[in-house]
């Protein structure tokens, strides 16, 4: 019953928006797994399935929790039952806990494969720079989806739908991770929708592609870029493209999107959650100069802080804080703070309107320097 339930729900969503196309998908990634944002009746829904008898017929991960793995985040009570009722009732479905919001790191996604992934940020990761194929489903679609086995047959699962609308030429070299983060939003703001076609683009590092992705689907309803020499197949989607529109980023557009507003009482990494790279790199900067004035936080994936060991008790001791599967974005943790100092473009725009708490951007070495203000 449960998984007919899950498939009659997906067919009636494909009658509406894929004129009843399906495509099978190879794995799905739900988003809306914090108590926070679902709140009791998401609670419920998931309970439901659960109790249903419902399975994920593919392989399932989970996006951040409203607490951490740990306890470094301490949240009140009900924030807690609310987030254990939430991953008993994942774990009856199937879903592997994996409380990450970059399930790439550990999800292999092959070029030209159907997923079905929730996550924008993960989305755009692997439609960009795997040229795997998802397009932002909701998190219950994307759900339901794995428990049926497919989803609607939406643009982004057609070479058609993915066909680039717009030449974007990218001034000024390499990108650092709060450079390629505001690239990606000053796109979305730009365009809005399209696929756009990224030149000019080089990434510093690892990190630097996660903030692009995140920035991108964060200032716009995109999540879908070409960018040349990064992307699988982009000579063909080179080929494919009709260019409807044609914009122009600078490198002094990139620095008047910055602004240094001053004293923040928090320090802010891992959004996207940050890989062992990044958080070595913070640790190794904070040591040079010795324990930090200002607590420094970084959210990862619980994948990634296993792989830390002693690393993690070492680094608080430095007033460094690591913690695994949740992050100040879903986290009421958050409201306790009046100033935040990120790297991350998608933090700038969603902790103030989450958590009603104050956020600035920084290059990643101007805001280890900020922890010592």
């Amino acid at each position: 019953m449960s998984r007919e339930y899950a498939r009659e729900v997906v067919l009636k969503i494909a009658d509406a928006v894929a004129g009843g196309e399906v495509v099978p998908v190879e794995t799905a990634h739900i988003s809306g797994v914090s108590y926070l944002t679902i709140g009791e009746y998401g609670v419920e829904f998931l309970e439901f399935l659960a109790s249903s008898g419902a399975r994920v017929s593919v392989f399932t991960t989970s996006n951040p929790a409203a607490a951490d793995l740990r306890g470094v985040l301490d949240v009140e009570e009900r924030v807690l039952r609310g987030q254990e009722r939430i991953s008993r009732a994942l774990r009856a479905l199937g879903v592997s806990l994996m409380f990450s919001c970059t399930p790439y790191d550990f999800v292999l996604t092959r070029p030209r494969t159907f997923h079905a992934w929730a996550e924008s940020n993960a989305i755009t990761y692997i439609n960009t720079f795997r040229d795997a194929w998802s397009d932002k489903n909701p998190g219950p679609l994307a759900l339901l989806g794995a428990i049926a086995g497919f989803v609607p047959k939406t643009s982004l699962y057609t070479l058609e739908g993915r066909r680039p609308t717009a030449l974007v030429e990218v001034k000024g070299g390499p990108l650092d991770s709060l450079e390629a983060g505001v690239v990606g939003a000053l796109v979305g703001e730009r365009l809005g929708t399209g696929v756009p076609y990224l030149r000019g683009v080089s990434f510093v590092d690892e990190e630097s592609r996660r903030e692009f992705a995140a920035a991108l689907s964060t200032y716009s309803s995109m999540v879908f870029a070409v960018v040349e020499g990064a992307t699988p197949n982009w000579k063909e989607y080179r080929n494919l493209a009709e260019f409807r529109d044609k914009i122009e980023i600078s490198k002094e557009d990139v620095t008047r999107y910055l602004k240094d507003a001053g004293d923040p009482d928090v320090i802010y990494f891992g959004c996207p959650f940050a890989d062992v790279d990044t958080i070595m790199w913070i640790i190794g900067e904070v040591k040079k100069r010795g324990r930090a004035r200002k607590p420094v936080y970084v959210s990862t994936s619980p994948g990634v802080y296993s792989q830390l060991g002693n690393v993690v008790k070492a680094a608080a001791e430095l007033n460094v804080h690591i913690f695994a599967g949740a992050c100040l974005v879903v986290s009421p943790y958050t409201r306790r703070f009046r100033r935040i100092a990120t790297d991350s473009l998608k933090a700038l725009f969603y902790i103030p309107r989450l958590q009603g708490v104050e956020v600035f951007p920084c290059r990643r070495e101007r805001c280890i320097e900020l922890a010592y203000a």
